[in-house]
């Protein structure tokens, strides 16, 4: 027993000291550029976020922050290229749609370069945006479980309805608009003060408190019904976006949601979060997008 416990002290302490050697040797990672841009028909204008990622174990670290001496491009063909301007006031690249006209069903190409970084690329096709006769519809209920407790007065439940379009792979996103006051604080007199009303734009979550982020795999064609969290109702609940992705849009929405942020701090490198950029991180994506005005009882 003394013998068995003494090859195992031993068989910890060789792995013990193999990892902190492969730490000391190989863990010295380098920043890499951070690119985000959606291609949007229904924009006027496409614009393009380019930063650097912050690695843990690295020689030289660096803040995030905006690349602004970069050589950022796009092509619809991959071998002619467009150049994208910076702009220093929103801190993003972009480069009007009339310009360079973003087209439903195309396959376009981005890339950026830019001192100390790798060159990073990638491609994306635009879904086309299909009618899938979308609607919120209101039903009154009573007796219900919802959040693990009885709902035994009469309450309204909110659901989002739309026929999936068959044939195809598809991939849904839903945001809400809505009015909400922002007040500002006066420390002197110790009030609230200068009350603004705001206009904003957040996905939108569902009973189970998951983004309302979904594939059509598996119910091709089908009517799809989702439950919407019960607090909605309690707000000035103006509109619903409807966004239709493409697959890269809807892999890195979905793990971003979905991302275990109480392990964030032993990854080296973003590596959960889906990315599709070569060399680097983020997302190039495309959607289309539709909104519906609302009126909320």
């Amino acid at each position: 027993m003394n013998r068995l416990f003494f090859y195992l002290l031993l068989l910890t302490s060789v792995l013990l000291t193999s990892c902190i050697t492969y730490i000391e040797k190989e863990l010295d990672i380098k920043p890499k550029l951070v690119l985000h841009c959606y291609l949007i028909p229904q924009m006027d204008t496409i614009l393009l976020s380019l930063t650097n990622s912050a690695p843990l174990f690295g020689k030289n670290a660096k803040k995030i922050e905006s690349v602004t001496n970069a050589t950022v491009e796009i092509s619809n063909d991959n071998h002619r290229w467009v150049r994208m301007e910076y702009d220093p006031v929103y801190e993003n690249y972009f480069i009007p749609q009339v310009q360079f006209p973003i087209t439903e069903g195309g396959t376009y190409y981005v890339r950026a370069s830019a001192p100390e970084y790798e060159t990073v690329s990638a491609s994306c096709i635009v879904p086309y945006f299909r009618e899938v006769y979308f609607e919120l519809v209101t039903e009154k209920h009573a007796g219900c479980v919802h959040y693990g407790e009885p709902f035994s007065e009469l309450h309204t439940h909110y659901y989002l309805r739309w026929k999936d379009y068959a044939g195809e792979a598809n991939y849904y996103a839903f945001h809400r608009n809505f009015d909400y006051w922002s007040y500002s604080w006066d420390p002197w007199e110790d009030i609230y003060s200068d009350s603004t009303l705001v206009n904003t734009w957040s996905v939108l979550w569902d009973e189970n408190y998951k983004p309302c982020i979904f594939s059509d795999k598996g119910q091709d064609g089908k009517q799809l019904s989702v439950l919407l969290q019960l607090y909605y109702y309690d707000e000035d609940f103006n509109e619903i976006t409807l966004l239709q992705t493409d697959v890269h849009s809807y892999l890195y929405l979905s793990s971003l949601e979905n991302y275990d942020g109480d392990f964030a701090f032993f990854m080296l490198e973003p590596v959960k979060i889906y990315s599709n950029i070569k060399n680097g991180y983020g997302v190039f994506g495309a959607f289309g997008m539709r909104t519906y005005p609302l009126i909320v009882p």
